[in-house]
């Protein structure tokens, strides 16, 4: 069995590593968040730790990932404080499997990780199965459906590329929010800005595209310059224009497009 555990604090990643060493357990220790998101996307880990003592929001670049591929193979354990039931809830939310308690107690650690992993083993339909509520994301008109890898615009449905869908996933769920290269980076590929950065203008250039996210139904992609991306209602344009029908919209949009560039079924 092989962990990967993501935290600054060195006690603590001894302490973890002490509490299962009887059990055989393989800790691999991780203090950025590029790193174990480009781990989690080359190898298998039975479990993931996750230090929250700073905090877990869900735009984390491995909270996210997990979000938007629906990537739940393994359980992630958060650890921290909570002092607040409010913090423990938004640990949950944010994508934590279960929780525990600072300061750890190596006994209550071990039964919680083996427990957890025990749940997790033979459901490889984890992410298809559970949250139903979590595989969708609406917006406007525009609905995104994880469990289908698509958006609806209206109920027209737009075929995307996986990681098209991915960035698309990740900047509706933070919608409102600017979502920084670098964690786009991390979430998608696995990947720094600096190696995929080309490669991400033109998936947003195409989703863009794809998506008529020109504030023309509601929604636009906004660019900030050398910063990130943020999707986020466009009313004012709206009722300034007369809005051309979704479906003419759509057919225009793909007269004008390659078919490996985008298709839309009924």
């Amino acid at each position: 069995m092989k962990l990967a555990i993501f935290t600054h604090d060195s006690a603590l990643f001894h302490t973890i590593q002490s509490c299962l060493a009887d059990d055989g357990v393989t800790c691999a220790r991780y203090s950025k968040d590029v790193d174990l998101a480009r781990a989690l996307h080359r190898e298998e880990f039975s479990a993931i730790v996750f230090d929250a003592t700073a905090g877990m929001d869900a735009s984390h670049p491995v909270l996210a990932r997990r979000a938007c591929y629906g990537d739940r193979r393994a359980p992630l354990i958060a650890i921290g404080e909570f002092l607040a039931q409010d913090r423990a809830i938004a640990a949950l939310s944010a994508g934590a499997d279960d929780i525990v308690l600072k300061p750890v107690e190596p006994r209550e650690l071990r039964l919680r990780l083996l427990l957890a992993v025990h749940r997790f083993a033979g459901q490889p339909s984890v992410s298809n199965a559970s949250q139903p509520a979590a595989d969708e994301i609406g917006m406007g008109i525009y609905r995104l459906s994880r469990r289908n890898g698509s958006v609806e615009i209206n109920g027209k449905v737009i075929r995307l590329t996986t990681r098209e869908f991915a960035i698309a996933w990740v900047l509706f769920s933070q919608q409102g929010n600017y979502v920084t290269r670098r964690a786009i980076a991390a979430t998608v590929w696995g990947s720094s800005e600096e190696i995929v950065g080309r490669t991400l203008e033109q998936h947003i250039y195409k989703l863009r595209k794809k998506l008529l996210l020109d504030g023309a139904f509601g929604i636009v992609l906004r660019t900030m310059y050398a910063h990130g991306y943020r999707i986020e209602r466009a009313v004012e344009r709206v009722m300034e224009q007369i809005v051309e029908p979704v479906e003419s919209r759509l057919l225009r949009t793909k007269l004008h497009t390659s078919d490996n560039e985008a298709t839309f079924t009924n």
